[in-house]
């Protein structure tokens, strides 16, 4: 739910103020992103393909990945997000799209909600940005 409110209220703060206020008294949130690890609600690019290595987890927009690292104790932690990852799980109730340049330029694909894959030759090790959509 926390996550949900955080999309679809982005930049609207006092949407953001009430939600975690109601969150607040509903117990500690269970999933956080970019902590690497891949929880209900994120979408992942993950540092190899099958869905191994390092898993670069979001909830919310990313539109470059230049200054972001994989975190955690796997192969590929410390490494820079940008045109280095090779699989994918979308584990949120919305699609999500990813560019292979900043701003989700360049070549642009549609991951479904609960879709899990291999980077095509377009995408693979290329991928710079993400975004979720409103359609799940």
């Amino acid at each position: 739910m926390k996550k949900a409110l955080l999309k679809l209220a982005a930049g609207a703060a006092a949407t953001l103020s009430a939600g975690a206020l109601l969150l607040g008294a509903a117990g500690p949130s269970a999933a956080s992103a970019r902590d690497g690890n891949l929880e209900e609600q994120e979408f992942g690019l993950f540092y190899y393909a099958g869905r191994t290595g390092c898993v670069f987890d979001l909830v919310t927009n990313d539109l470059n990945f230049a200054d972001d690292t994989f975190r955690g104790s796997c192969a590929g932690s410390g490494a820079v997000v940008n045109d280095n990852t090779e699989s994918y799980r979308n584990r949120d109730v919305y699609a999500w799209k990813v560019g292979t340049d900043r701003d989700l330029g360049g070549s642009v694909g549609e991951i479904p909600s609960n879709y899990e894959g291999n980077a095509s030759t377009t995408f693979k090790n290329r991928i710079s940005s993400a975004k979720y959509t409103l359609h799940p």
